[in-house]
């Protein structure tokens, strides 16, 4: 049975709402599926090495740029309360990165990924999962939606980090994110680093086998069970689920595995293999 994957969506929309994280509320943008806001960031997917094009619609009240980030290219300004159609040229099988890039839209949270070509090279058992993460100065983008940011001073410092836009423990009831599968069974997991810093993640009870990097193409085949993701990079391992049992997933940075300083919180996920 298969797991989640991303869907073949023409259409994204920018939502703006409130993002509420222990112990903070504060503004956040989204590209959602429709118009109604989930908080969560939608996926999309699109064949490898094919041209395509997707609109977003701007429900937000300021003007925003959006991009597909691979080569910083294709900056399309999105007018509030108006959609445009954004040109995606053909893109090799991977993960990369997609959202606004304006400061408002990024830093306010609207960014996901397209996964390109993945369907084609896994087979209707394997499960694709997607985690995209972040870290967050939530002070800043308080600042930053009022207008009065001034920078981040001499050292940037998160205090909330998250994978799929949630923070543990609710990243462990996201179907999207939590790795849930049967004993042999072999999955897919997408990864997009939208923060500001680089990340480590470490796979306790599994080495997984690198597939694509958008910044380290020497990286594919190595198998590792603590993969760091550079700023801006989009990645893709296979993981084989041959141990039952339930395993963490965890940012290998103590700091992001907090909520505003509160241990156990941030970047962690479970593998959970059942027999």
């Amino acid at each position: 049975m298969n797991g989640p994957s991303a869907t073949a969506q023409e259409d994204l929309w920018i939502v703006r709402g409130t993002w509420t994280t222990f112990p903070n509320e504060v503004p956040a943008l989204r590209l959602e599926n429709d118009s109604n806001w989930t908080g969560i960031n939608a996926v999309i997917a699109r064949a490898a090495d094919t041209a395509s094009s997707i609109t977003i619609h701007n429900t937000d009240s300021l003007d925003h740029l959006c991009a597909l980030t691979w080569g910083n290219q294709f900056n399309t300004l999105i007018e509030a309360g108006t959609a445009a159609t954004i040109e995606l040229p053909a893109l090799p099988t991977g993960v990369h990165r997609f959202g606004l890039t304006d400061t408002i839209g990024e830093r306010l949270g609207a960014f996901s990924m397209v996964q390109v070509g993945l369907t084609e090279i896994t087979t209707n058992s394997s499960p694709i999962f997607h985690w995209n993460l972040g870290d967050w100065n939530t002070e800043s983008i308080a600042q930053i939606d009022s207008g009065s940011y001034s920078g981040e001073g001499a050292q940037y410092i998160p205090d909330q980090f998250t994978i799929n836009e949630q923070t543990y423990p609710a990243t462990a009831d996201d179907a999207n994110g939590t790795v849930e599968v049967q004993l042999g069974d072999t999955c897919w997991i997408a990864i997009a680093n939208h923060g500001l810093m680089d990340h480590v993640l470490h796979f306790h009870g599994f080495h997984v086998l690198i597939e694509t990097s958008t910044h380290h193409p020497d990286r594919v085949g190595w198998s590792k069970d603590t993969v760091p993701i550079k700023r801006g990079e989009g990645i893709t391992v296979r993981l084989v689920a041959n141990l039952p049992g339930m395993y963490p997933v965890h940012n290998h940075n103590l700091i992001a595995v907090t909520n505003a300083g509160f241990y156990p919180g941030g970047m962690i996920t479970h593998i959970h293999v059942q027999p």
